[in-house]
């Protein structure tokens, strides 16, 4: 392999490592804003935040 494949090799690597990073921390960000939300609207269900 050349340098330039090898470079494009680790630079697809490091894109793909750095994408799932991202993708992991939107996720738990959204996994604890649901677990927010539910504990809010446990206690009044008639709360207009709660409908969305």
């Amino acid at each position: 392999m050349t340098n330039f494949a090898i470079e494009l090799f680790l630079l697809g690597v490091v894109l793909v490592y750095f994408g799932a990073i991202l993708t992991a921390n939107i996720y738990s960000q959204s996994v604890k804003e649901i677990q927010r939300k539910r504990f809010f609207c446990r206690e009044s269900i008639s709360n207009p935040y709660c409908i969305f």
